[in-house]
Parts: structure tokens; sequence; C-alpha cells
């Protein structure tokens, strides 16, 4: 077995093929967490100039003005946030007003600004969710914000899941284990985030097309016929060429995911990864962890996922003729939650999401979205389940079952 598995592995990365996909996401890794650092803008003046700064040198700016207002967020932070807000729209009318100098909203509302929008958003009112402004929050309110966050998760649960009840207790409790204070640094931002979960994706689409001719283009050259009448026989052969594609697609996976944190972490500071989620994202944020854990609870998700969708693609390649439809069906695996997500977004399609293996990886239905977003349940029979815990738990299931089919498949084609 040890032999027919290392000789297969050196067969697949030998393939130029593979070596192309390989290089590919070693070199987006890197490219894909530098790229969002250039989108960071910045405009303050300079010599009585307005002018816009760009990539690094904007997120330098931006941590230097809010370096007073780093880390715990306490009361008095948030009363003093909410009087430099106060004071400014007396001053200068709406604070959306253009004619606010921008030297002094840099100096004493941007410090403040990360803070003060999430005393908004818990001041939300309880039936329609708008925000309050400034002038009708008082600095007893500020000071009360931790207090708030309890209260607003409840009025949201009300909103968005009045008919089920079982999933407002689901929330709540999770809700009750989230202890302040929360913290907030500068650097780390949401499209950061985004960012990472577009590379999962686009690696899982690499590992499967590794994966997709590893079976059926042996069928095509009619090399798989020679090797079916050897000594290892097939059941050895199919185990030696799954064991092969999960060891790539892992190996890959760590080097490439590890690369992608620490070059995106050294870019924002990895200071900016003790930010809590209800801070970063939403103050309604079910679980009490920090931006540094959430990559490594997004990076399990899309491991998880990234070997289900091999699994499936293994399956998929013993059980057809050719490469071509192999890949097409691949392809169509991977991309169809994402689809069906955003053109559906029913019940139906949710539940589709969670079942095919790439569910958690792509675009608004991913992991990453359902974690600190959405406060999406789902029903299974008397259960209701937090969606992202199904997007970890399913995928994780199927992994056995696809290999086992995929055996299974191999081992009764007739020659």
């Amino acid at each position: 077995m040890i032999k027919v598995w290392k000789l297969e592995l050196l067969r697949i990365l030998r393939t130029r093929s593979t070596l192309l996909f390989l290089i590919t996401a070693v070199a987006l890794s890197v490219l894909m967490a530098y790229v969002p650092v250039t989108y960071v803008q910045f405009s303050c003046e300079e010599n009585g100039q307005r002018i816009t700064l760009k990539g690094r040198e904007a997120l330098a700016m931006r941590k230097s003005l809010r370096n007073a207002t780093d880390g715990e967020v306490t009361p008095e932070k948030m009363a003093d946030g909410l009087a430099a807000y106060q004071r400014n729209a007396v001053r200068y009318g709406s604070l959306g007003n253009s004619d606010i100098p921008v030297n002094v909203y840099n100096t004493e509302l941007f410090p403040y600004a990360a803070l003060t929008s999430r005393l908004r958003e818990v001041m939300a009112d309880a039936d329609t969710g708008a925000a309050p402004e400034y002038a009708q929050i008082t600095e007893e309110d500020a000071r009360s914000f931790y207090a708030y966050c309890r209260t607003h998760l409840t009025d949201l649960m009300n909103m968005e899941q009045k008919d089920d009840p079982s999933a407002k207790r689901i929330a709540e409790d999770m809700y009750a284990k989230v202890q302040p204070p929360f913290y907030y640094y500068e650097g780390y931002d949401s499209n950061m985030a985004e960012y990472q979960g577009i590379y999962l994706f686009l690696l899982m689409l690499l590992c499967t097309l590794i994966t997709a001719p590893l079976f059926c283009a042996e069928y095509q050259t009619g090399a798989d016929d020679i090797l079916r009448s050897t000594k290892y026989g097939r059941r050895t052969l199919a185990v030696g060429k799954l064991l092969s594609a999960l060891c790539i697609s892992t190996a890959l996976f760590a080097v490439c995911m590890t690369l992608f944190i620490l070059v995106s972490n050294s870019v924002f500071g990895w200071e900016s990864c003790k930010t809590s989620l209800q801070m970063l994202f939403s103050a309604a944020c079910l679980l009490d962890i920090n931006v540094g854990q959430m990559q490594g609870l997004v990076a399990l998700a899309g491991l998880i996922a990234l070997l289900s969708c091999v699994s499936l693609t293994l399956f998929l390649s013993a059980a057809c003729r050719n490469t071509t439809i192999a890949t097409g069906l691949t392809l169509a695996v991977c991309l169809l939650p994402s689809v069906l997500y955003t053109m559906i977004g029913s019940d139906s399609s949710a539940y589709l999401r969670v079942l095919i293996p790439s569910g958690a990886l792509g675009g608004t239905n991913a992991f990453f979205y359902a974690l600190t977003f959405y406060f999406e349940f789902l029903k299974i029979g008397p259960w209701t389940v937090w969606t992202p815990w199904l997007l970890l738990a399913v995928p994780a299931a199927e992994i056995p079952l696809f290999l086992w089919l995929a055996v299974r498949t191999y081992c009764r084609r007739s020659m």
C-alpha cells in the first residue's frame, strides 16, 4: 500500500498541470493577502491642500490617529466619542456634511468612529432597526453600551426569527457567553476577511482540478486496464490514489493558508487580531472570539469543505469515462451553492448549501458571512441548529462517504 501511495504521489506531482496549479495556489496566497491593503484610502490636509493617502501609507495614518483609542472598549471611551460627535454636530450641522474640515474629522471624530458606530447599532429602534442620531443618545446610554448589547440581540432576534422561538433561545444562550469588555485595534478589516473567503474558494477549485483526472484520465488512455491486472489489485490502487489526492490537498492548504495569514497579519498588524468580532462586524455576533480566532475558524471550515470537495471529485472521477465530464461536473458542484444562494435565497437553497460540500465557500453563502453577519438557523426535524455548525459538521461527515463511494465505484467498474 505504502509503495503504491508513494508512486502515485510522485506521478501526480510530476504532472505539468499539477505543478502549474501548485505554483498558482502559492502565488495567489501572497497576492490575495496583500491586495486588500492597496484599497485602503485616507484623506487629510497638508499645507492647506487636501490629499488622499493610499495603501500602507493610508493604513499607517489611520493607525496613528486611533492609537489613543485602541485597546479595551471602555464606557469612558464610548462617552468621549459620543461627546465629540455631538459637539461637532452642533458646530457643523449634519456630520455627513462635506463642510466639516478634513483635519477636524480626522483628529476629533475618526479616532472614535469604530466605537460610536457600534453604539448607534445597539441603540437601534426595536421595531424598525433604524439607528438614532447622535443627538438622541445620552452620555448615560454611552456608558451603558454593554447592557444595550444584550437588549439589542433580543430585539434583533425578535425581528429576524419571530416565527422560531427555539432559534431566539439558542441565539440568546450563545450571546450570554459573550463576555465584555470588547477590544478594538485599527488594522484588519472586513475586506481582509472577505479576501480570505475568496482565496479559500479559489484554493478549493485548484485542488479539485488537480484531483479530477486521477481516475478517468487513465480510463481514457487505457492505462487503467494494465494497472488493474497487476498484483496490487483494484482496491489498493484506489486507496493509493485517494490518499495521494488528500495528502497533496492538505499539504497545499497548510502551506498556502499559513502564507496567507502571515502576509495579511504582517501587513495589517498582528495587534488587530485581538479585535473582538463584535467591534469589527456587528455588536450582535454570537461567538466570544477575536479576529485571530475567527481566521482560524474560517480556515478550519475551508479545510473541511476543501477535503469534502476533493473526496466528491474523486468519486466523480471514478464514475466518469473522461476528464472533460469529470472536470465539468466538479466545477458545477463547486459553483452551485453560490449560484443557488445568490439567485434563489430560499430555505431550500439554504439546505442545499449545507449539503453540497462547497457550501461553506464562495460568495455571500460563505462560512465567514454565516459567522459574522447573518443570523441563520435551520430546522432538522425537531432540532434548530445554527448554520455555521452545520457548515462544519455536514461536509466533515461527507468526506468518508464520498471516499467510500469512490473506492466502491472504481472497484466495481468493468474493464
